[in-house]
């Protein structure tokens, strides 16, 4: 079927008075509207013809009236005089307004009562429109002026439609020439409400015409709506009825033809209603009782169903919390850290909040598993950690004997389990215990103690999540007891390898203890490559394996050096009072001595070599090369043999040094591979300490070498030419002090 929605839509909830009523009466206001208008067109256009016809007329009139005036009489004043009576005299309108100028605008005629002279200083002069005091003319003559811009512009005849002050006018603007050379122009001003006063009259009576019109035909459409519509109204109400449950509503049968047939339709189907209804209700009280048992059931497994999902929810809900939990408590530092106490603290109270129980408590185990000691309490109500007593096997055998046979159990009354009876009056009891919660936890592979959980008061049924997450804190425990023995492994290994290095240097030299500890790491390399040379086939293209493999299993560290200076001191006639103290008293005294030495070496910065009996060796210039290891040395015998005279003998003398100097190449180095030495060999050596034997008591003795480099900074005195063993005669110096700046 053809629709128009875009009509149909807006009419939706419009009652159907309104939609019969207001298109008939729009019907009866368009025709009369258009019929009107017409005639309202047709009655202007006659107006305009009509004052086109007078002003017409009146200007052929006043055109032959001037004709005559200007023949009779030749005085054109008089002439203005008589044509402004003639203007004055005629009838055309009260409010219309008839005047005669010249090109220039000076005032001809008019037809108001103005007078065309004014006097000015005593003398008449001619009045121009433009300042008339009357308004019409003036505003007219202003008018023309502003459309041509001046008079002379206005040829022929000009009919103008205009409103002044509100009113409108026709203007009829008209040319007039004689033969003698006047050019005047004839303005003829008539109001529009001249000719149409019966007119308006005419359309006021046209305009209750047609009120009177729509008036009856809005009656006539009233009636006629309400002829059809009552029997539609009806029929809604009625379908209303029904569907509000009055089943057995009827409509009378009246109307058009239409309506009748809609009404008889309408009763047969309220009719075939009653009795389906009738039907369905029978059919829904069975209805409703098999719904009620299927009801019933559904309740049943519904309430089945959310029990489930509660216990669900929870649980999952736990496992949630528990899983942040020991993901916090993992990334705690104080785990793997040396705090463990810090870690402990947290655990227990970590697991009192997640579990919501009142008591979690961690007890160790001694070495002989036979005494527990609490090493932290937390009770949940007042936030606080605490130690309990100590539990021993003697005390608790029972106790002690699950725990052996048991890595965990769970339970809900204490008061059930047999071997908890021993601890119910002194530990249960004043705390209020009803449920407990045991973990074992592991060091190790052997139980180092125990977590425990305590519900108080009400009884609580250990669900398996909370047997898991007091599982995974006792795996805490354990990684935080190892790693708790690991750092204090790793703190003692620390401190003893500090030890061994202190010790390394202070018999060797820093650069030689490196280079050593070097040597040893590339002896390791070249044990592993060996180890897995038959598993990586091409090791020998490997020139950092290679290089590895070359180093021996010795620790062999030797350097030759070009230039060193080398110092051997020996204390004078110490043999003889060796002789007279005792062992201890010796040992004392020389770690005195030559504990002064080593200061000194610091303090130039020069290396020990070794003490042999009361002889010192030292020498400047390595391991590390050094441009003034002369002068150093030199600096040190000085304040040696200064510092020796602190030192007393057992009758008040002070000890003296025999010191000998001597500078050259030497090789120095480690050998062995216990007790390792650093050591100094070569011809430098031999020649130094022949300088200290061949010496003088109590003096510094230098060969020629060392002199060459301390001649400009120091006092030296030469010595005769002595025999030196191996050497023959050499010329040899005693270093006295340092030259004066």
């Amino acid at each position: 079927m053809f629709k128009i929605p875009y009509i149909t839509k807006p009419f939706k909830n419009v009652p159907l008075k309104i939609v019969l009523i207001v298109p008939f009466v729009i019907q009866i206001c368009l025709a009369s509207g258009v019929i009107g208008l017409f005639t309202f067109r047709n009655e202007q256009q006659k107006v305009s013809a009509i004052a086109s016809s007078l002003s017409s007329e009146m200007g052929d009139r006043i055109s032959i009236e001037l004709n005559s005036y200007l023949k009779l009489t030749p005085n054109i004043n008089q002439a203005n005089i008589d044509i402004s009576k003639f203007l004055r005299g005629l009838k055309y309108s009260e409010k219309g307004r008839v005047f005669i100028i010249e090109r220039s605008g000076l005032v001809v005629g008019n037809s108001d009562a103005e007078e065309n002279f004014q006097i000015v200083n005593g003398k008449p002069q001619r009045l121009n429109i433009l300042n008339s005091k009357d308004p019409l003319s003036r505003s007219t003559a202003q008018y023309l002026l502003q459309m041509h811009g001046k008079f002379e512009a206005i040829k022929g005849t000009e009919h103008i439609e205009v409103a002044f002050a509100g009113e409108e006018y026709f203007i009829r603007a008209q040319n007039w020439r004689d033969g003698n050379g006047l050019d005047w122009l004839i303005v003829i001003v008539v109001p529009t409400s001249q000719f149409t006063g019966s007119m308006q009259n005419q359309t006021q009576t046209m305009i209750l015409l047609y009120l009177a019109v729509l008036a009856i035909s809005i009656s006539i459409g009233i009636l006629t709506t309400r002829f059809i519509s009552t029997p539609l109204l009806k029929l809604s109400e009625a379908s209303l009825a029904i569907t509000h449950g009055k089943i057995d509503t009827r409509v009378q049968i009246e109307g058009t033809s239409e309506i009748r047939t809609l009404s008889k339709s309408f009763n047969t189907l309220a009719e075939m209603m009653a009795n389906s209804l009738l039907q369905l209700e029978k059919s829904n009280q069975e209805l409703e009782l098999r719904v009620q048992e299927r009801t019933h059931e559904l309740n049943a497994s519904k309430s089945s169903l959310q029990r489930t999902n509660f216990l669900l929810s929870r649980r999952e809900s736990q496992l949630r919390k528990q899983q942040d939990v020991l993901f916090g408590l993992t990334k705690n530092k104080s785990i793997n850290q040396e705090n463990f106490i810090d870690a402990v603290q947290n655990i227990t109270r970590t697991g009192s909040q997640t579990l919501n129980v009142e008591r979690v408590s961690i007890w160790l185990f001694d070495k002989t598993k036979t005494l527990l000691h609490c090493l932290d309490l937390y009770i949940k109500s007042t936030n606080i950690h605490t130690e309990a007593d100590f539990l021993t096997s003697q005390n608790y055998p029972k106790f002690f004997a699950v725990l052996q046979a048991k890595h965990s159990w769970a339970v809900e009354d204490i008061q059930e389990e047999e071997y908890l009876q021993e601890l119910v009056d002194s530990y249960f009891k004043p705390a209020g215990t009803v449920s407990l919660l045991i973990k074992t936890f592991e060091v190790d592979g052997q139980v180092a103690g125990i977590i425990a959980f305590e519900h108080i008061e009400v009884e609580h049924l250990w669900l398996s999540e909370e047997l898991i997450f007091a599982s995974s804190l006792a795996d805490l425990l354990s990684l935080g007891m190892e790693s708790q023995e690991r750092h204090r492994a790793e703190e003692n290994l620390r401190i003893e390898q500090m030890k061994s290095e202190r010790l390394l240097f202070n018999v060797l030299p820093q650069e030689i203890v490196e280079r050593l500890k070097l040597s040893q790491s590339k002896a390791l390399a070249n044990k592993i490559s060996e180890t897995y040379a038959n598993q990586m086939p091409d090791i020998s293209s490997d020139p950092m394996l290679e290089n590895l493999t070359n180093v021996t299993n010795g620790a062999i560290v030797a350097d030759a050096y070009d230039e060193v200076t080398v110092l051997f001191a020996d204390i004078v006639n110490f043999t003889e009072y060796a002789a007279a103290i005792s062992a201890s008293d010796l040992v004392n005294c020389l770690n005195n001595i030559f504990s002064e030495f080593d200061r000194l070496v610091d303090l130039y910065d020069l290396e020990k070599i070794k003490t042999i009996g009361d002889s010192y060796m030292a020498v400047g210039g390595l391991p590390i090369p050094s441009k003034d290891h002369a002068v150093a040395i030199a600096e040190m015998a000085l304040e040696m043999q200064i510092s020796i005279q602190k030192f007393k003998r057992l009758d008040g003398s002070p000890f003296s040094l025999r010191i000998g100097i001597h500078t050259g190449q030497a090789i120095a180095g480690v050998i062995g591979t216990k007790k390792f030495i650093y050591d100094l060999w070569g011809d430098t050596v031999n020649v130094a300490s022949r300088m200290e034997s061949h010496g003088v008591d109590g003096c510094i003795q230098v060969t020629e070498a060392t002199y060459q480099i301390l001649k400009n900074k120091y006092r030296l005195e030469q010595r005769n030419a002595i025999n030196i063993k191996g050497k023959g005669e050499m010329i040899t110096y005693l270093l006295q002090d340092r030259l004066e700046a």
